[in-house]
């Protein structure tokens, strides 16, 4: 009985995991910063003004995005890189680019 319960607790707590990256994984611009949160566990700030390069992927990484298509991959710094998939593209790159200027895309 004991081994029923852990079982029913470790399959409670993926599921909370999981479910907390469908319903809380979001983008959102606030001043020069772009915040990325995935689930409880992965969060994120990417200054917009050190943004080089925006271009599509489809590389199956983990990362935080919901898609696994309909990806972006958004280079900053020198080295620094990080995959999302935002639902309005066009837009939220029109935003970004409203901010940094110097930002080159290849879509």
């Amino acid at each position: 009985m004991q081994k029923l319960w852990i079982g029913i607790i470790v399959l409670l707590g993926a599921t909370a995991l999981i479910l907390s990256f469908l319903f809380r994984t979001y983008y959102q611009i606030e001043g020069d910063t772009l915040k990325i949160v995935c689930g409880f566990l992965f969060k994120q700030e990417v200054d917009i003004k050190k943004i080089r390069k925006i271009e599509k992927t489809d590389n199956p990484i983990s990362s935080p995005a919901l898609s696994v298509r309909d990806r972006i991959e958004i280079y900053y710094d020198k080295y620094d890189s990080v995959i999302i998939s935002p639902e309005r593209q066009t837009e939220f790159i029109q935003i970004l680019k409203l901010i940094n200027k110097n930002i080159s895309t290849n879509l």
